[in-house]
Formats: C-alpha cells, sequence, structure tokens
C-alpha cells in the first residue's frame, strides 16, 4: 500500500544474530534496531575548525583535528531529522477532522473522504512522521485496547499470542537473550496499572499508557521489537511471502534486511500481515487516497486478518488505522 523509502537517519545498528563485539555501528545505510539510550546530556556534533593559515612548507602535514565520534555523528543526524519532521509527538492526542480537512482544502477528492471520515469516526490520533508511524500508531491502539478490555478473553489470548513471539524470534535464528530488555519494554504497556507484568507508575491506563508512548526510549523499543518479529514472522512463513517480494527484491532476506529490520522505513502489506499474524488481531485500514468512489467520497477500508487468528470466538477486536499518502494514523470509528 506504500512505497518504502529509506530516511537519512542512522541509528545505532544492533544485529540480533550476531555477538555483540560484531555489532558496531556502519553508515552503509539504513541501520538496524538498537535499543534506544536516554543520556541525559548527549553530546552535540563538535565541528572541526578549519586552520586559520596554510603552512609554508608545501610538504607540511594538514593540520589534526578530532573526528567526531559515531554517537555525535547520530545525535546530529537526528537533530537534522527532528527538524525536518518537527517537535511533534511521537504519539499526538485524539483530535477532531479540523486539521485533515484544512490538509486537503485544495483537493476536492481528498476533501470529499475526508468530510466522509468526519461523520464516520470519532476522531484520529496522529503518529509521528518518522517511518515508523505504522508501528507506533499500531501498537499505540493495541494497547489502548488491551487496556479497555482486559478481562476479556480476547485480551487475554492476545498477551499470550505476544508472549510467544519470544520463541518465534528464536525458532528462526534471532538471538533471544540479546532481545529480552527489549520485550520487557513491550510486555511492561501490554496489560494497565495493577496488573501482573504491566505498569507500576501512576495514572490510569490510558493517561500512563500515553505517557509512556510518547517517551521516545519506550517507543523506540517497542518498534524495534515489534521489527523483528515481523521479519521473524516473514522469515517463518518464507514461501508464502516470497510470492510478494521477489517481484521486487531478489530474495526475502534482502527485503527483511532493507525494509523491514531498519528503524524508520515505511511498512507495506507484507508487514502489516506479518505483525498482525504474529499477535493475532485483525487489522482495518482506511485508505484516504485520490481514487473517488462514488459522490458522497466513501472510503475504502482494507480488512488484514492474521494468517493464524485467535482462538477466540466473540469479543474481538479491531486496530483500526487510516492510511494517507506515506503514513499511518490511529482512527476511532463510531460505535
Amino acid at each position: 500500500m506504500t512505497s518504502t523509502s529509506a530516511s537519512r537517519e542512522h541509528p545505532p545498528q544492533f544485529s540480533p544474530t550476531s555477538n555483540p563485539a560484531d555489532s558496531a555501528p556502519t553508515h552503509s545505510g539504513p541501520s538496524k534496531c538498537h535499543q534506544p539510550t536516554n543520556p541525559s546530556h548527549p553530546h552535540p556534533l563538535t565541528h572541526p575548525q578549519l586552520p586559520t593559515h596554510l603552512s609554508s612548507s608545501a610538504n607540511a602535514p594538514p593540520p589534526a583535528y578530532d573526528r567526531p565520534t559515531d554517537e555525535e555523528i547520530l545525535q546530529y543526524e537526528k537533530a537534522i531529522k527532528a527538524a525536518e519532521v518537527g517537535d511533534t509527538p511521537l504519539i499526538g492526542d485524539v483530535t477532531g477532522f479540523d486539521g485533515l480537512l484544512a490538509e486537503y482544502a485544495l483537493s476536492p477528492v481528498f476533501l470529499s473522504k475526508a468530510h466522509n471520515l468526519s461523520s464516520t469516526s470519532t476522531g484520529i490520533r496522529t503518529a509521528k512522521r518518522d517511518g515508523n508511524c505504522f508501528y507506533r500508531a499500531f501498537s499505540f491502539r493495541l494497547c489502548e485496547l488491551l487496556h479497555q478490555h482486559s478481562d476479556t478473553p480476547w485480551a487475554k489470548a492476545v498477551v499470550k499470542r505476544a508472549e510467544g513471539t519470544r520463541g518465534v524470534l528464536g525458532e528462526v535464528g534471532y538471538d533471544v537473550g540479546l532481545l529480552e530488555d527489549f520485550w520487557e519494554v513491550f510486555e511492561g504497556v501490554l496489560r494497565p496499572v495493577g496488573e501482573e507484568g504491566g505498569q507500576t507508575e501512576g495514572g490510569e491506563g490510558g493517561e500512563t499508557l500515553l505517557e509512556k508512548m510518547r517517551t521516545e526510549y519506550v517507543s523506540d523499543t517497542i518498534v524495534c521489537y515489534l521489527r523483528l518479529v515481523t521479519a521473524a514472522v516473514l522469515k517463518k512463513n518464507r514461501d508464502l511471502f516470497e510470492a510478494f517480494i521477489l517481484d521486487s527484491y531478489p530474495s526475502l532476506d534482502l527485503f527483511i534486511s532493507s525494509q523491514v529490520e531498519p528503524m524508520n522505513i515505511e511498512a507495506d502489506q507484507p508487514h502489516i500481515v506479518a505483525i498482525a499474524t504474529a499477535l493475532g488481531v485483525t487489522v482495518r485500514i482506511a485508505n484516504l487516497d485520490p481514487t473517488l468512489t462514488d459522490s458522497s467520497g466513501t472510503v475504502n477500508y482494507h480488512e488484514i486478518e492474521p494468517l493464524e487468528p485467535l482462538d477466540v470466538q466473540e469479543g474481538k477486536k479491531e486496530v483500526v488505522l487510516l492510511y494517507r499518502p506515506g503514513h499511518y494514523d490511529v482512527l476511532y470509528p463510531r460505535e
């Protein structure tokens, strides 16, 4: 549904199948998942100073300067990216549709569909436009539903399926021991406050969830974990997914290493099918595109079912998202 493209941001690399000593950062392309750090005082990039004069000797070596560290370069690139996407939260508040209507005021087809959405939905919650928007929107809405329906068979089945993702990662060759911290962060938001394994600090479940998911460390760690789970499901079901991949990529492994594992890369339909399968949930996507379906601006929805559904007969919930070219947000349909 989207065309995947690489961001210019290169976070530190993490190769789950390698030893820690082999996971040094490189800058040849988008980097793989790495659990984010949260330094109190990040180091600014130190720019080399130009020499104030030239040496009179033709053979004199160029003046020496200290090369910026990899961490300083990454912080600098991160600052550039932050300036591009603006100082918006990773997950926004629920809003109405005025902003969407204003954004598409000059596009009759988009505007018609935006009006239709405003009549069939109560609001939207934005995710930051950083290439991770699908994973942020999906994980927030899923956890929100789990908190709201925590005592239902559906919620308990989803949490149990989520607990099994570590086994799937190990089955296809990822080092589960290295990913334990990633899982613990994800596990901490799956359950509401007070439940075993859930969050332990103040506020009601929804408020605390929003605060947590607005924290870069928590949100990026969850995004990274879900990317690796997505990759694991693709590898586990290689024969099925290769049929969708090989038209554009010479191998599934190359697709995973370039379009799934790296941060800041947009999600496409194979990614969504894989993560829906991993957690056993249905993902329903409102497609805000320039195709005019009828005079009333009806919005098409794509329903993506997991390949391995949960063994729950009633009370299943759907994660509903809004897609517009290159971006996903959370959508709240009217009941």
